[in-house]
C-alpha cells in the first residue's frame, strides 16, 4: 500500500474484476514492453496477435519496435477494459506456436532460454496483478478469476505435472474454465475429474475398463499410497458426482449448464487432491 492510501489521502483500492484502472494498464504495458522488445521473433510473434485480433498486418521487413509500440500503446489506451488481458494471452500464444515449429525441439527438451522468459514474465505480471489488486492472476497462460495465492499455487502445480496425461486434462480444464467469451464450465469439470483418474491409474497401472476412479481410489493402498478413508470417500462420492445416470460424463439435463462455481471448486479440488497423491507416490517410489 502506497503512502497516499496508507495515510487515507486516496480511497484504498478494491479488488478489480469487471474493470481495469489506469495504474494497472501501464504496469502490464510496462511489463510487455521490457519482455518483448529484445525477442528475436517480435516481428512474427505481434503479426500472430494482430492477425488474431483482427487488425490489418502491415509489412515489416524487419524488427520496428517503433510500430509495435505504436500498436501497443494505442490498444492499451482505447480498447474495453478486459483486452490487454486478451492481447497478452495472445502473445503467450504466439510465443507457444513458434516453440510448436521450432526445428530444435528445445523446449520439450528443457533446454530452451523461451523456458525461462515465460517463468519470468508471468512472475512479473503475476506481481503487477497481486499489487495493483486485480482479481485474475496468469496461470498457464491464461488470466483466471482466482485470487487466493494458495490455490493458484496448487493449480499451476497441477497443470505443470511431470505426468504429461495429468496436466494435458488439467490445462483443458483451465482454458475451458477461463474462457471469458464462451467458458465451457461442463467440460471443464470432465477435465478435471479426468486428471485425478489418470493420476490414480498411473499409480495403481489400471488400463482398459479397470481404468477408472471408482475402481483406481479403491487400488492406491495396495500400491502403496495410503490416504484417509474420508478422504477417499469424498473422492469416491465426487466421482459419483460426475458419472451417475444424471451427471456430467453422461450429458444429463442435470449438468448441462453447469455453474462456474463448481468448475473452480473442481478445478482447485483436483488439482490439490492430484498434488497429494503425486507427493505420497514419489516416497512410495
Amino acid at each position: 500500500m502506497g503512502f497516499a492510501e496508507r495515510n487515507g489521502f486516496a480511497p484504498e483500492k478494491t479488488i478489480q474484476i469487471e474493470d481495469m484502472d489506469r495504474n494497472l494498464r501501464n504496469r502490464l504495458y510496462n511489463a510487455v514492453h521490457k519482455f518483448l522488445e529484445p525477442s528475436p521473433f517480435i516481428n512474427d510473434e505481434l503479426k500472430y496477435v494482430v492477425d488474431k485480433l483482427g487488425y490489418r498486418v502491415e509489412s515489416t521487413s524487419q524488427k520496428n519496435w517503433h510500430w509495435i509500440d505504436t500498436f501497443l500503446q494505442r490498444t492499451i489506451s482505447d480498447i474495453p477494459w478486459y483486452m490487454p488481458y486478451e492481447i497478452i494471452e495472445l502473445f503467450f500464444e504466439a510465443k507457444r506456436d513458434y516453440c510448436s515449429r521450432c526445428e530444435y525441439n528445445c523446449y520439450e527438451r528443457g533446454a530452451c532460454d523461451e523456458i525461462v522468459w515465460f517463468k519470468g514474465v508471468t512472475a512479473e505480471i503475476n506481481k503487477i496483478m497481486e499489487q495493483e489488486k486485480s482479481g485474475y492472476r496468469l496461470v498457464n497462460d491464461k488470466f483466471i478469476n482466482i485470487t487466493s495465492e494458495e490455490e493458484l499455487e496448487e493449480i499451476s502445480k497441477a497443470t505443470d505435472s511431470p505426468y504429461e496425461s495429468v496436466s494435458t486434462h488439467f490445462r483443458k480444464a483451465l482454458t475451458l474454465y477461463s474462457d471469458r467469451k464462451n467458458p465451457d464450465y461442463e467440460n471443464s469439470i470432465k477435465e478435471s475429474i479426468s486428471a485425478v483418474e489418470a493420476m490414480c491409474c498411473i499409480i495403481t497401472g489400471a488400463t482398459g475398463s479397470q481404468a477408472t476412479l471408482g475402481n483406481t481410489l479403491k487400488k492406491l493402498e495396495a500400491n502403496g499410497v495410503v490416504i484417509h478413508s474420508a478422504m477417499k470417500a469424498g473422492f469416491e462420492k465426487m466421482y459419483g458426482y460426475t458419472s451417475d445416470a444424471d451427471g456430467i460424463r453422461h450429458g444429463g439435463i442435470d449438468f448441462t449448464n453447469a455453474p462456474a462455481e463448481d468448475a473452480k471448486y473442481m478445478l482447485i479440488s483436483c488439482s490439490a487432491f492430484v498434488n497429494y497423491l503425486i507427493e505420497k507416490f514419489s516416497k512410495v517410489n
